[in-house]
């Protein structure tokens, strides 16, 4: 199990660097990276309205998801180079985690309440900013998920005398 967290986290990582990179690489057609950034397009349709008002453009290029998206993207990959920095010698309780995360959620929540009132009164950086908490816990939460395991392993053992 932790070789499969560690790889989505690498994985996550990757997918915040192709977001960004994404209108560059589409500028390199003879060493493919035009195909690899029609993947990134492809694979931001289907987990984004990819709407080009709520999006930014880099290189003259829209990304390949919003503006909320990239900021949870970004932020998640963040939290997991963070939290695999960091180390920490013993995984916090789920508890705590969900707790964190459903503060961290606040601000994106307040955006897309604020959105269905008024469409068109969140500008896009602001919609960014607010999606870094939740994608930062997050991420964090995936990275040290592998301590979250190995407790949850531990448990297990304790309550059936093994």
């Amino acid at each position: 199990m932790p070789g499969l967290i560690r790889a989505l986290g690498a994985l996550a990582v990757g997918w915040a660097i192709l977001v960004v990179a994404a209108p560059y690489l589409a500028m390199l057609p003879g060493v493919g990276g035009d195909y690899l950034s029609a993947s990134a397009y492809a694979f931001g349709a289907a987990v984004c309205h990819q709407r080009p008002e709520r999006s930014f453009h880099l290189a003259g290029a829209q990304l390949p998801v919003c503006a909320r998206c990239t900021g949870l993207y970004l932020s998640a990959a963040l939290g997991i180079l963070f939290a695999w920095a960091r180390r920490p010698s013993s995984a916090a309780p789920f508890e705590r985690w969900r707790t964190c995360l459903l503060w961290a959620a606040l601000p994106t929540v307040a955006t897309l309440l604020f959105e269905w009132w008024r469409p068109s009164g969140v500008p896009g950086a602001f919609r960014a900013l607010a999606a870094v908490p939740l994608g930062a816990a997050a991420g964090a939460l995936l990275a040290g998920s592998v301590g979250f395991r190995s407790k949850l392993h531990r448990c297990e053992r304790t309550r059936h005398g093994r």
